[in-house]
């Protein structure tokens, strides 16, 4: 759908802030035993007349935010109303959900099946080239050649344990990483920081991030107000503070960043600040690839503020939880 002056083309009403739609990006595997294979779910716009003339009017499963709805709701929803399927929550996986438009990726299994609308009149699973070919204009495709390239493994966090620090410093020390950690911080030395985090007897809550059964960097969140000169700096007291780091070089540039933090915030984070209606991450203004990686997972870019007894300055950026998860009560 396109979203014209507060309305879809049909005249129903969408939201009147960004982002106005969402569009759910499904594969199913088609090599054996769940080979890296897939094929992909696109549906043909039944509507007629000139504008739809021709073989081009094919979309993944997609359509327009209400007023008053999450973008999680609505990508949830049209999922269910275009295709038939029905997903939890914790099924999509964040491609981009900067601009107006966001983009999710679902796996469903081997020989899944799905069925078309009033608003369709057929649909093909195909390969990804040919489901890109398919897809009029560009833009609409952009989530498919998206879920071809980034990583894809199962993502799931555990709480730090003592024995992780090794890891973790390993982490912090590894060369795309290091810079962004300036401590420098021994075992014994992690032990003091981290341990009380571990114990329970932080504000902080520290994760190890599980990615396709391999631990492969940290997480951790916390109310911003339990820091006053951070809440200071920031003037966002009562909202979610969020840190994190891939620590696997060959996990970095694959797309790996957005899956991790959308997935933190919505099964971890967010769950354990349930009154929060905003979270926030400060990277250095000089970490592109984080901010970037903050954006694709619904983040926008703020202020720039620099932090008491801190070095360098942190480029701010905000997600509206409300508007991307929904209601926080």
């Amino acid at each position: 759908m396109t979203a014209v002056s507060g309305y879809t083309w049909d005249g129903l009403p969408i939201a009147a802030d960004e982002p106005y739609g969402a569009a759910v990006v499904v594969r199913r595997p088609t090599g054996p035993y769940g080979a890296a294979e897939h094929e992909y779910l696109i549906l043909h716009r039944a509507h007629h007349g000139p504008a739809y003339e021709g073989d081009w009017a094919w979309t993944p499963p997609s359509g327009s935010r209400q007023p008053g709805e999450s973008v999680l709701a609505a990508a949830l929803r049209e999922l269910a109303e275009e295709s038939g399927l029905v997903a939890a929550p914790a099924d999509l996986a964040a491609l981009d959900l900067s601009g107006r438009w966001v983009r999710y990726r679902l796996d469903v299994p081997a020989g899944s099946e799905a069925r078309v609308d009033p608003e369709h009149d057929r649909l093909e699973w195909l390969p990804a080239a040919e489901a890109i070919a398919r897809c009029r204009p560009v833009a609409v495709a952009d989530g498919i050649a998206m879920a071809q390239s980034v990583i894809t493994a199962r993502v799931a966090f555990r709480p730090l344990a003592l024995a992780d620090l090794p890891a973790l410093l390993s982490w912090q020390q590894a060369p795309h990483a290091i810079r962004w950690f300036p401590e420098r911080l021994d075992l014994a030395a992690a032990e003091r920081k981290y341990g009380p985090r571990i114990a329970g007897t932080s504000p902080t809550r520290v994760h190890v991030a599980v990615v396709g059964g391999r631990d492969a960097g940290f997480l951790q969140h916390y109310r911003v107000g339990d820091y006053p000169e951070y809440a200071a700096a920031t003037g966002l007291p009562d909202a979610i503070g969020l840190d994190y780091a891939i620590g696997l070089p060959e996990l970095t540039g694959h797309g790996l960043g957005p899956q991790l933090i959308w997935s933190y915030l919505r099964d971890v984070a967010a769950p354990a600040h349930p009154a929060a209606r905003q979270a926030l991450a400060g990277p250095d203004v000089a970490n592109v690839p984080s901010v970037r990686a903050l954006e694709k997972a619904g983040f926008r870019r703020a202020d720039i503020v620099t932090v008491p007894g801190e070095t360098g300055r942190e480029q701010l950026c905000v997600v509206d939880l409300v508007k991307f998860l929904g209601s926080a009560g």
